[in-house]
């Protein structure tokens, strides 16, 4: 592995724990406003399926199976995360 290309997906990375980050925070910060929780976990959702296809597009093995691999975990986890959240 070049060193060029460990350092890009380290940099891929290292903006995906700042995503997290951020919108684990935003959910934190507004624990009072329900709806604002659910708008921060809709953002990531969508900000997560904009990584991962930038990611494997820079990657150079983007294909519409990742793309819809990336959309389903991404359902996936909005769901349950807004059904904790209303729930609680």
């Amino acid at each position: 592995m070049k060193i060029s290309h460990a350092i890009r997906h380290g940099l891929d990375f290292l903006l995906l724990i700042v995503i997290v980050g951020l919108c684990l925070g935003g959910i934190l910060y507004f624990s009072w406003d329900k709806a604002a929780q659910v708008a921060i976990t809709l953002l990531f959702a969508i900000l997560y399926v904009f990584w991962g296809v930038f990611h494997h597009y820079h990657d150079g093995d983007l294909a519409v199976k990742i793309v819809w691999e990336y959309v389903a975990m991404s359902a996936m986890v909005t769901f349950i995360l807004i059904t904790f959240l209303l729930r609680v």
